[in-house]
């Protein structure tokens, strides 16, 4: 049985999570991840734009799972003044590198400006 804790408190600094983004220093935690951002239609520079300006009041939760902890955040993200705004999902962490490991990312739905 998986042992799974939340926490109302972000478990990692979001200043380093922005800042590994920033720097493009991120990773996708498997294909199915690759497989969400391909099908929303971004690219690692959308990824990199999306979490560079995620803030505190899109923090949800903190999952602690028995071998990872991840902060999920929830995002409204526009990839260009015609696209419309997708609320995205995100489950991220940074490993002991600094690199910031994005365990899932999905859009809850897509709405109209």
């Amino acid at each position: 049985m998986v042992s799974i804790k939340e926490s109302n408190q972000p478990h990692y600094s979001l200043n380093i999570i922005r800042q590994s983004a920033q720097k493009s220093n991120f990773r996708y935690d498997g294909r199915q991840v690759d497989r969400d951002i391909r099908n929303l239609g971004y690219t690692g520079d959308d990824v990199k734009s999306c979490i560079s300006n995620i803030n505190t009041d899109q923090f949800q939760k903190s999952i602690q799972y028995e071998n990872a902890t991840y902060d999920v955040y929830i995002s409204d993200y526009q990839k260009h003044d015609d696209a419309p705004i997708d609320k995205i999902y995100m489950k991220l962490r940074l490993l002991s590198n600094g690199e910031l490991q994005i365990a899932g990312i999905g859009s809850f739905h897509l709405k109209r400006l």
